[in-house]
């Protein structure tokens, strides 16, 4: 050893002694450890960075970590190490020996990982005499490349379990990383078969200018792309969409390196949007020749009903003139309503007033309406007889339903006047009962015998009650859209409010007495909406 040249410049001459010292004080400055194995001997030397490494003090013993691998090497790197040193040993090459392995502590029983290097020298026969080389603990490095390689397995396997398409694109705009969902829709085998490519692999050449053009804004201004619906055109003439989020790809000196890609296929949402938006247009035109229609139906209805009713009056014989006086209101909720109602004459002194609601609204209800006026001109004979009407009605009701195999039901309400007896006879089939203003202002609700609707039973029996006429009296036939009306708690109107109001505000005429009807109905709901038809029918009665 002491033949060695001198490590320094020729120029400074330093005793060997010394030189010596100097090397075993940087040896022991140094983060490397230096062994140097005797092949022959077995023995091997060891620095005290060495010694430090497998946890011993230099005076200690330590065993040759090449020759008892057993007793310092981790089990799992125990094959390797033999294998490559014996590999290295039996093969003369140049190069030296690189190995990485856990090596024992061998008092705490602790595992470092450690860089073996070593150089070989060997005989003039080419066999190996000793081996010299340094170890250092690598640990921090090792376990950082382990965190950092369980990182990026973390990654790819988020990625590859995501649905949506995520990749990376370099500043050229081609792919760096892919995950799976991007390797099914671009049709290539595996992620690394898109490393390299760009979109022109794929896309036409007017997509990929659009999107070279996007990707290059992104990288120069900094700002992203969020949820656009991208039309991509493939190669092949195949046409597909995509939401599309776009961000820019920093490095760690905050220098862009490209761009980060995500998106999701929503071919099927916009061609279900396309379909759908053409279902609706031919909708609205259907709704709108509909609309033309109902319109129609409505101004035929309404030109049915008449502006106004003309009074009734009958000479009595004893020179008194008696007369009754109509009004009413007609409100639709709908285009048509299923609501309807007739005045007309009997005889030189009878008046016959009918007030029908049919179940439902809209047009069925309202072609069930007009069928039920051409019914009452078929009955007309019986117009004098409340309860006889009304079931001749409800037979011929009950024939048309059956026949047309559907479940329909319409209730109505019947007063026949007679002027020359001053009489009131009413007869009712599953509809409320009238209101009555007495001549004092004083409200009531006749008694009618209860009857089902009309249509339901063919057999159906109705019964009639009869009523004084008094000069003053008023008397209201309404449909139930009136006194089912309901205000913001969901409670219904009813007659007794009704009867209230109007007994507070004591109308002077028949119009009055409808109108406070309907002020009252407003008052409690808060609101001009209505949810139902609502038909009032009224008369009142005087003489002179």
């Amino acid at each position: 050893m002491d033949e060695a040249p001198a490590p320094f410049s020729h120029q400074c001459r330093v005793p060997a002694v010394f030189q010596w010292e100097m090397v075993r004080k940087a040896l022991r400055a140094a983060e490397e450890g230096v062994y140097c194995w005797d092949i022959d001997s077995g023995e091997i030397f060891y620095t005290e960075q060495c010694m430090r490494t497998m946890g011993l003090p230099i005076t200690e013993w330590a065993p040759n970590i090449f020759t008892e691998p057993e007793r310092c090497i981790h089990p799992e790197d125990l094959h390797f190490f033999v294998t490559t040193v014996q590999h290295y040993l039996e093969r003369p090459r140049s190069s030296p020996l690189r190995v990485e392995v856990r090596l024992l502590k061998l008092r705490s029983r602790g595992w470092k990982w450690t860089r073996i290097n070593g150089l070989v020298e060997r005989d003039a026969e080419q066999k190996p005499k000793r081996l010299v080389g340094m170890w250092v603990d690598i640990t921090r490095r090792k376990m950082a490349d382990l965190h950092a390689m369980e990182d990026r397995d973390l990654f790819r396997t988020l990625i590859n379990c995501l649905p949506d398409n995520i990749y990376y694109k370099n500043r050229e705009s081609r792919f760096v990383i892919a995950n799976e969902a991007t390797t099914r829709k671009m049709r290539v085998p595996t992620p690394s078969d898109l490393i390299g490519r760009g979109d022109d692999d794929f896309f036409s050449p007017e997509m990929c200018a659009v999107s070279r053009h996007e990707e290059q804004e992104i990288m120069r201004s900094g700002q992203p792309v969020t949820n656009r619906i991208h039309h991509e055109t493939w190669k092949g003439g195949r046409d597909t969409w995509s939401r599309v989020s776009k961000f820019p790809w920093y490095a760690a000196d905050g220098s862009v390196k490209g761009i980060v890609g995500i998106s999701s296929d929503v071919t099927e949402l916009v061609e279900a949007r396309a379909r759908y938006q053409r279902i609706a247009a031919q909708l609205d035109e259907r709704n709108r020749a509909l609309e033309k229609e109902i319109s129609l139906a409505r101004e035929i209805q309404q030109a049915l009903q008449p502006l106004s009713i003309p009074d009734r009056e009958w000479h009595h014989s004893d020179g008194s003139t008696r007369c009754a006086h109509f009004h009413h209101v007609y409100l639709p909720s709908t285009g048509v309503a299923g609501d309807c109602f007739e005045v007309f004459p009997i005889g030189a002194a009878g008046l016959g007033m009918i007030i029908c609601d049919v179940m439902g609204h809209g047009v069925r209800a309202a072609l069930i309406a007009s069928m039920l006026r051409g019914l009452m001109e078929q009955v007309s004979n019986l117009a004098d007889t409340p309860a006889l009407l009304l079931s001749s009605l409800n037979r011929q009701l009950f024939r048309i339903f059956s026949q047309a195999n559907i479940t329909m039901f319409a209730s109505a309400c019947y007063v026949y006047l007679d002027l020359d007896k001053r009489r009131l006879t009413l007869s009712g089939a599953g509809h409320p009962a009238p209101i009555v203003l007495t001549a004092e202002g004083r409200p009531l609700i006749p008694a009618i015998p209860r009857s089902p609707a009309l249509g339901l039973l063919e057999g159906a029996m109705f019964r009639e009650s009869e009523l004084k006429l008094e000069p003053g009296m008023k008397l209201m036939l309404y449909t139930d859209g009136l006194t089912e009306a309901r205000n913001a708690q969901h409670d219904e109107l009813g007659t007794a409010r009704i009867m209230q109001f109007l007994h507070e505000r004591s109308p002077r005429n028949i119009r009055e007495m409808l109108d406070i009807s309907l002020a009252c109905m407003h008052n409690f709901t808060g609101t001009t909406r209505q949810d139902d038809d609502i038909c009032l029918l009224g008369v009142e009665y005087s003489e002179e």
